[in-house]
């Protein structure tokens, strides 16, 4: 009777080892198809942010219908103001996205808008039927940060104008003879999500 009991006693803790084996076999299974990021796919949800402040060479700005990569970024100071300007591309789409905390953060999204007649100077521009009325104009430093180049340093005359939430901007770099012209539109920093890249 005493054999048969402590036959019987290491059965039972048998079968209790068997089940905490395979519990703890299930949690790491389990655990593993838990989900996360597949290789080829994007960041898991927790890697997006809503915010466009700070943005930095490579990450994916989603926006729109497009997954636009940060491709260059200017950073601009004149006095105590500070804004950034960041190139977006995906394939043939290409914006520029700036960024300004003067009472707010206020971003707009520009588009190139090639006019070598069109100049800052009047206190009203017509463009496209929209009349822009003058907003300011100043100089400001810059560093330059690029994806495929040196980046580098310099300074910047700008002149804006605007109508509403509606933007027309004039840059010129290092004393370059050419404006360059963007229109723009302002653009809710929540209509954003950002998705850093490897170098942030």
């Amino acid at each position: 009777m005493t054999v048969v009991l402590v036959l019987v006693f290491l059965v039972l803790i048998g079968a209790g080892v068997a089940v905490l084996v395979r519990g703890r076999s299930t949690a790491a299974v389990t655990a593993g198809d838990a989900p996360g990021r597949a290789i080829g796919t994007a960041e898991p949800a927790a890697a997006r942010r809503s915010s466009v402040r700070g943005l930095r060479i490579g990450d994916v700005v989603a926006h729109d219908g497009h997954d636009a990569i940060v491709e260059r970024s200017y950073r601009f100071r004149e006095g105590g103001s500070r804004w950034e300007e960041h190139l977006l591309v995906d394939g043939d789409y290409t914006r520029w996205l700036s960024v300004e905390d003067d009472e707010g953060l206020e971003c707009v999204l520009w588009e190139r808008r090639p006019d070598p007649t069109l100049e800052p100077g009047e206190r009203t521009l017509e463009v496209d039927g929209v009349a822009y009325r003058f907003d300011e104009r100043g100089t400001a430093d810059y560093t330059l940060e690029e994806q495929d180049g040196p980046g580098g340093s310099g300074r910047a005359e700008y002149a804006d104008y605007v109508a509403g939430e509606q933007r027309l901007s004039f840059e010129r770099y290092d004393g370059s003879g050419a404006w360059e012209i963007n229109v723009g539109a302002v653009v809710s920093e929540h209509a954003f999500d950002v998705y850093p890249g490897s170098g942030s």
